[in-house]
């Protein structure tokens, strides 16, 4: 089954479900757990098989060596012709009407066959799972408010996409995002929300918060309620309401929350006090248009300003007027002229 874990095995997951593997075992996983949410749906499963199993009565288990005595076990079965397939109504199943004899195992061979049942069990949830499309929406030049199986609302913005299953079953919710989402996670203390995003993992229980995770620039999450886990690796922030963070290949940076990064959804922006050159790259990720500042004097102009849901044109002929610019359209592109501001 080795094959199904893309380099993680399953002697190396029952050290780490059993808090025996180093440190740099334990990084491998979790770094292996943060690069697909079909992994995190196997560990959930190998984790619930794993806590049944260890109700078998048994000493300490090597688990290394339990997997390795299995293994031979398999390997020394001589190879027989398969059975002929009986039809269902042919089929006689056969009782001894006699009492058995009880008999007692020893502790070491209820351990191995407790490790030897929880191998197979989970083939059997890896072998049944993988015909089990996972589901995908995307946007290109386009929005779009997706409802998850939970009941998890899901805003895309343009050229994103959001990976998850037909149905949330185990302990977590994990979905993958490409690009840029706002969540609005439907409460459930029981089953955390995952979303895994460029190699970055958060973690919510219920909570909205905007995801920035465009392929090569860094992941940037900011909150608007509830409390959120930001982790890469080994390292990991929490972040409440108001805060956020921007997570690049080595660190994790604590920011205040932009929440006019969501305007794309909200079409609300509120500025103080902010540079024109900031104002207007806010209004082009927003609005999704070319805007553009004919020269750089300009751009350090200081603008305090609330829009909602306005017209693009009425928001960008408010701006010329309060800094007594010029605005005019060529094609596709919106400029912004003037001299300056004293």
């Amino acid at each position: 089954m080795s094959d199904f874990h893309e380099n993680i095995s399953e002697e190396l997951l029952a050290r780490y479900l059993g808090e025996t593997a180093t440190e740099d075992e334990i990084n491998a996983v979790e770094m292996w757990l943060a690069s697909s949410p079909v992994h995190q749906q196997e560990l959930a499963a190998y984790r619930f098989i794993w806590m049944h199993a260890a109700a078998v009565p048994r000493k300490k288990v090597d688990t290394d060596l339990a997997w390795k005595k299995v293994r031979k076990r398999m390997d020394e079965v001589p190879e027989t012709s398969a059975p002929l397939e009986v039809p269902r109504d042919a089929r006689q199943i056969s009782f001894d009407q006699r009492p058995a004899a009880k008999r007692k195992f020893p502790t070491t061979i209820l351990a191995a066959a407790a490790v030897a049942l929880l191998a197979l069990a989970f083939g059997w949830f890896l072998i049944k799972n993988r015909n089990a499309e996972p589901l995908t929406v995307a946007t290109v030049n386009n929005t779009k408010e997706q409802l998850l199986p939970d009941g998890t609302k899901v805003f895309l913005n343009y050229n994103s996409s959001i990976t998850y299953p037909e149905q949330f079953n185990g302990d977590l919710r994990t979905v993958s995002l490409q690009g840029e989402a706002f969540f609005e996670v439907k409460p459930d203390k029981a089953h955390p929300f995952i979303i895994n995003a460029n190699g970055t993992e958060i973690r919510v229980l219920g909570t909205s918060f905007n995801v920035k995770a465009y392929e090569k620039l860094p992941v940037r999450v900011d909150v608007a309620t509830g409390k959120v886990q930001v982790s890469k690796a080994s390292k990991k922030i929490e972040l409440v309401k108001g805060e956020g963070a921007e997570v690049s290949a080595d660190s994790i940076r604590s920011l205040q929350a932009n929440m006019n990064i969501i305007g794309y959804r909200t079409q609300v922006f509120d500025f103080n006090a902010a540079n024109l050159n900031e104002v207007i790259n806010t209004i082009r990720d927003g609005y999704h248009v070319d805007v553009r500042l004919s020269n750089q004097q300009i751009a350090q102009c200081r603008l305090t300003i609330r829009f909602e849901k306005e017209p693009l044109d009425a928001t960008l002929s408010v701006i010329a007027e309060t800094l007594d610019l010029d605005l005019r359209k060529e094609g596709k592109v919106y400029w912004l002229d003037g001299n300056g501001c004293q």
